[in-house]
């Protein structure tokens, strides 16, 4: 019989199984190759996405800080008192979140090693018709009166603060009286107390100045928890509610306050250093100190870091060596991110996203 007729012999049917098994090698690494270039890929434009609306997101709301609030006299209260249905702001003995009043607030780590990302809170008005403040004429803590120069531009329901060089106070329109009276009410109710003695400031002076925050004022925090950009409005807070979580993947959030101080730190290259000639003279993370500084302050710049969420696998001796050196930013270094040895923060990748933003409500503001 002839060999041809008698089928395949064992050592051809290997030389197949070898041939099909490098086949296969050839196909699955083409494979995981191209897998794992569509994972890269899709992970650089997903931090790509979550960067630029997290950064796009926060930055919309620091345009609009201090709108309705930018003056000398409610730049130098500090945090503000405030009540919310049987509880207290810090200062007056409660519970509430701290709202300070200022365009926006740089919350840093004051807790070595100094690794948590900052917090970074805005304050603005929402009232379109009661963008400057107005004057009490007469105000005691024994009623719940405010006689103003004019109610023109106050409505049921606002939310007016009532400053002077010792504090500020916040409480809720009730009523306002039908002219020729020019008294608004802050009869007791959700965001007004029985008794104005728990308020550190009780009572407010001739001359002393209001400011409509509107209805629905601006009083946000912005934060990093778990890889997610998160938000707090204090007052969603104090009914009850939490911050809601924005965006996946931002590992670190930094701010620094832009100051036409005339100091240099460095921060600025400029020729000349010259304070309050409208130009920025140092950028720093340090809170203002007064009125005058904060009167100083006319840009913040912020700075977001965002992980590619693909793992890069460790080398050969265990170690992962794709992110090796801190994240920089031009305020410095993204301290979130360790890239100690060990670290799985180094198995990623990482996107960082900045910008610098002019407060125009300080800029053109009165005084």
């Amino acid at each position: 019989m002839r060999t041809r007729q008698l089928g395949m012999s064992l050592i051809e049917i290997m030389v197949a199984v070898a041939i099909g098994l490098i086949g296969i090698l050839i196909i699955t690494q083409a494979y995981l190759t191209s897998e794992n270039f569509n994972r890269s890929t899709l992970g650089e434009g997903g931090a790509q996405t979550n960067g630029l609306i997290a950064l796009y997101t926060i930055e919309r709301d620091v345009r609009n800080g201090g709108y309705g609030i930018a003056d000398s006299v409610a730049l130098g209260c500090g945090e503000m008192a405030w009540y919310y249905d049987g509880t207290y702001s810090p200062n007056a003995g409660g519970t509430l979140p701290p709202v300070r009043v200022a365009p926006v607030y740089i919350t840093v780590d004051a807790t070595l090693p100094l690794t948590d990302p900052d917090q970074i809170s805005i304050m603005a008005g929402g009232d379109p018709e009661r963008m400057v403040p107005g004057s009490i004429k007469t105000f005691t803590s024994a009623t719940n009166l405010i006689d103003l120069e004019t109610s023109a531009g106050f409505a049921i329901g606002d939310l007016v603060v009532l400053a002077n060089g010792t504090g500020c106070t916040m409480v809720q329109i009730t009523n306002v009286q039908l002219p020729p009276s020019q008294k608004i009410e802050a009869n007791p109710g959700t965001f007004n107390p029985a008794a104005w003695g728990a308020f550190p400031v009780s009572n407010y002076a001739i001359g002393e100045p209001i400011f409509n925050l509107g209805s629905a004022p601006t009083l946000r925090t912005y934060s990093v928890s778990n890889g997610k950009l998160r938000v707090a409005d204090a007052i969603a807070v104090a009914a009850g509610g939490s911050a809601v979580e924005l965006m996946d993947g931002i590992v670190d959030l930094r701010g620094q306050y832009g100051k036409d101080n005339g100091i240099n730190n460095g921060t600025v290259a400029s020729a000349t250093f010259v304070s309050n000639d409208g130009q920025v003279d140092q950028f720093s993370s340090a809170a203002p100190a007064n009125s005058a500084e904060w009167q100083q302050v006319v840009s913040v710049r912020i700075g977001v870091l965002a992980r590619i969420g693909t793992y890069e696998k460790p080398d050969s001796s265990g170690n992962c060596t794709t992110t090796t050196v801190a994240p920089t930013w031009a305020g410095g270094t993204f301290t979130a991110v360790s890239v100690a040895s060990g670290s799985e923060d180094r198995c990623y990748r990482y996107r960082v996203f900045e910008t610098t933003i002019p407060l125009r409500n300080m800029i053109w503001r009165a005084t």
